[in-house]
């Protein structure tokens, strides 16, 4: 992209920050960022949302170094809830099922199946994550919790598309033509 997709400009904001809109609609409790060596510009967010913004010291090891970076930022979280920053038109209904389940059910993990994929967010529980940071290679989440159709990961269908994430210039110029 040639500089970070997280700080681009969308609806008056970012990427991050219209992400971030959206997490603060809904009804989780505590919002954690993690940035890699762009964590400093990232506190252009704090001004607008409380969240705690935490610099994950080797993004270079992939998803899950961030995702732990995350937990152990909040030790005593039973759970956390994965959303990506590059997903600006997630959908508030789509975050609050996931809380809601986890506040009546608690289940191991959750993931959302809308109609054309499977994608955030996830939900994760702190023995699924303890199990995850335990496999090795890439893509270790899609692994654990698609690709092995392990049981204890609930789907949570939803009746939309999945929001579109922003991985090349192509994406960001489609995601510009949504406002």
């Amino acid at each position: 992209m040639g500089r970070s997709k997280l700080l681009l400009p969308f609806r008056g904001t970012t990427i991050l920050g219209s992400t971030l809109d959206v997490l603060a609609a809904s009804t989780l409790g505590r919002v954690v960022v993690v940035a890699g060596p762009e964590a400093g510009m990232c506190n252009a967010v704090r001004g607008r949302h409380d969240v705690t913004i935490v610099e994950n010291p080797q993004p270079s090891r992939g998803n899950m170094s961030s995702l732990l970076t995350a937990t152990e930022s909040d030790p005593d979280a039973a759970a956390f809830i994965l959303v990506a920053g590059d997903l600006p038109t997630i959908g508030v209904t789509c975050i609050d099922a996931m809380v809601d389940l986890w506040n009546t059910e608690q289940p191991w993990a959750a993931v959302t199946e809308y109609r054309d994929r499977i994608t955030h967010p996830f939900l994760l529980s702190r023995p699924c994550i303890d199990e995850s940071a335990e496999v090795a290679g890439s893509k270790v989440l899609w692994r654990v919790l698609v690709e092995s159709q392990d049981d204890r990961v609930v789907h949570v269908v939803s009746d939309a598309d999945a929001p579109p994430d922003i991985n090349t210039p192509a994406d960001y110029e489609s995601l510009n033509r949504l406002r």
